[in-house]
């Protein structure tokens, strides 16, 4: 599973990456260490009312709340398994009309080793370029309003990456953003065709801080490597 990343890119970064038409927000704080219930940037498309797609950028709680769902965390649902996520209830209407791009510079996953847990920060190269996150979105409706919230889908981790963990976000390459965003595919088909053609990712892991460990710690340093 994914529980953290990181994603310390401005608005103006991420609005240029993405050819964002409409800013709704602006991308949240840079951070380190983001963790669940953390408000995220996401990329999404969407008709006008004269037919045509305009992409935004926006924030959503990360953590999708199910339409059903009583309390906003109950349960918190902060990864979908792609090879499932057309076909569960709690993700199928998410992935057929809000699927979502979530930029990420990196994200982190714990090794277990001698029965103690080590993290890794893992990313694109030594530089962390910004990638992008395959998610879906959903609207909750709660006592005190709306809330817009998300999940990061994922699949098996390629074998260069399984020694840290199992799994590993689907990373959508740029050429295929267009495709993952496009409001006017909903068939379950065509979605699970589509997620069988995004390559599984090429990433390279780094030995990091346990302090990640802590959501309170939040700085440069925690995806800084450190000695093997």
């Amino acid at each position: 599973m994914c529980g953290r990343y990181g994603m310390w890119e401005s608005t103006g970064h991420i609005t240029a990456l993405f050819d964002i038409d409409l800013v709704v927000h602006d991308a949240p704080d840079p951070s380190w260490n983001i963790a669940p219930t953390h408000s995220v940037a996401a990329v999404m498309e969407r008709f006008t009312g004269e037919g045509e797609i305009v992409r935004e950028l926006r924030q959503l709680r990360w953590g999708l709340i199910p339409s059903w769902a009583k309390e906003p965390d109950q349960p918190l649902l902060i990864n979908a398994r792609a090879e499932t996520v057309t076909r569960k209830p709690s993700f199928r209407t998410a992935v057929a009309k809000h699927r979502v791009l979530l930029p990420a510079n990196g994200y982190f996953e714990w090794q277990k080793i001698g029965g103690k847990k080590q993290p890794y920060f893992l990313s694109e190269g030594p530089l962390d370029p910004l990638m992008a996150f395959a998610g879906i979105a959903q609207a909750w409706k709660g006592p005190s309003g709306w809330v817009a919230s998300c999940a990061i889908c994922t699949r098996s981790a390629p074998d260069a990456l399984g020694h840290i963990h199992e799994r590993t976000p689907v990373i959508v390459p740029e050429q295929a953003w267009g495709s993952w965003l496009n409001p006017a595919l909903t068939d379950p088909g065509g979605i699970d065709e589509l997620i069988g053609q995004i390559p599984a990712p090429a990433l390279q892991p780094r030995k990091v801080s346990k302090q990640v460990g802590s959501v309170g710690n939040n700085f440069p340093s925690l995806v800084e490597p450190i000695a093997e």
